[in-house]
């Protein structure tokens, strides 16, 4: 069951909500304006109690409609919507000291021309005589109303203004990512076809199984890649599928160390977020070297951590300096924007190898992140 004072009926726009918070609002300032006044009625006079609480009681509800609500409302609804948000702080000011003035006056009217003949009729003591001071304690009860309902005002729309922001930041995130995706589908196939394509050329019977690898690689790309998350299994046998199709390619001349271990089955990560480094092992690493190539690859979970070591040789000869293209920068991107603060990725060249390190915090969700709006209070 959703609280009473919940999100819902804070933020809630609907008639009822509103008509429900300002009720609550006014009927507890009453209450208290009631409280803090009646020691001061009581004192010094024979009026039974029960009468003297119904007269504050009485002056409460009277000074809150005619000086306080008026107040308060314009400064919420009109003085900090109109001056406050649009930084017009002369205006700003001059509004505040004139609705000050306006429901002083409201105050003291209503203390002279209404309670001061209630008092009058149930023969109770009128104290003040002053239009100062009755100008001065109207100011006093209005303007602490009036600065709480403020407050309301502006903390409720900092909360939705950083909800609008959050839901930008979210939105960019997901559109950052699709063009990530969008650009690693294309180099992949672009490679993959490459490899096939000198395959053909030779009229290798390899090639009708590598059009079968290939086809499953599509499958998994093109129909279950699409969520923000995908099974850590899946993405293990993607691995173990593209790693058969290049040793299709490469036969006896590449040496591949694959060894997977601990609990991944219950595991999710986002897709196609490791095979970038695999590419760029292949593609850097082995179809440089002409002679003996090899790569190494230890995938290991242990409780929600992701252990990825990959190393491989390279001809340091054919290497440009600063290894890695496309894939790697979208892979680095795509660890920025998706695991924040929960990854560690390491690159280290050598003479003749290339090593890439990372541990990742696995988790079933991915979490996403002014224009200027006036929340009603």
């Amino acid at each position: 069951m959703k609280s009473t004072f919940g999100y819902h009926f804070i933020f809630s726009t609907k008639p009822q909500d509103r008509i429900r918070r300002h009720l609550l609002l006014w009927m507890s300032w009453i209450l208290f304006s009631t409280l803090i006044y009646l020691p001061v009625n009581m004192r010094g006079v024979e009026t039974p109690d029960m009468q003297v609480f119904l007269l504050t009681l009485i002056e409460a509800i009277c000074f809150t409609i005619f000086s306080h609500a008026v107040f308060a409302y314009l400064l919420a609804y009109w003085l900090i919507p109109r001056f406050f948000y649009t930084k017009q702080f002369g205006f700003f000011l001059l509004g505040f000291i004139g609705i000050i003035i306006v429901q002083a006056v409201g105050a003291f009217a209503v203390g002279e021309l209404v309670l001061r003949h209630y008092r009058a009729i149930i023969k109770f003591p009128f104290r003040s005589h002053s239009i100062l001071l009755g100008l001065l304690a109207g100011v006093r009860g209005g303007t602490t109303i009036g600065g709480f309902v403020a407050a309301i005002v502006i903390m409720k729309n900092l909360v939705k203004q950083q909800e609008a922001f959050g839901q930008v930041q979210r939105e960019k995130l997901g559109a950052e990512l699709q063009l990530l995706k969008s650009q690693l589908h294309p180099h992949f196939l672009f490679n993959t076809l490459n490899n096939l394509y000198a395959l053909t050329l030779k009229n290798s019977p390899r090639s009708p199984e590598i059009v079968l690898k290939l086809s499953s690689l599509l499958r998994y790309m093109l129909y279950e890649c699409n969520a923000e998350e995908v099974p850590l299994e899946k993405e293990i046998h993607f691995l173990k599928h593209y790693i058969e199709l290049e040793q299709l390619r490469y036969g006896d001349r590449l040496d591949v160390s694959l060894q997977i271990s601990g609990d991944y089955t219950s595991k999710n990560i986002a897709p196609l977020l490791l095979i970038p480094f695999l590419e760029n092992s292949f593609k850097h690493g082995t179809s440089t070297q002409l002679d003996q190539a090899w790569i190494s690859l230890d995938l290991y979970v242990q409780d929600d951590q992701l252990f990825f070591k990959l190393i491989n040789s390279r001809d340091v000869e054919e290497m440009p300096p600063g290894m890695g293209g496309i894939g790697l920068q979208n892979v680095r991107k795509r660890l920025d924007l998706l695991y924040p603060n929960t990854h560690e990725l390491r690159c280290v060249e050598t003479e003749d190898t290339f090593l890439i390190i990372l541990n990742l915090a696995l988790h079933s969700s991915v979490t996403r992140v002014e224009t200027k709006s006036t929340v009603p209070i």
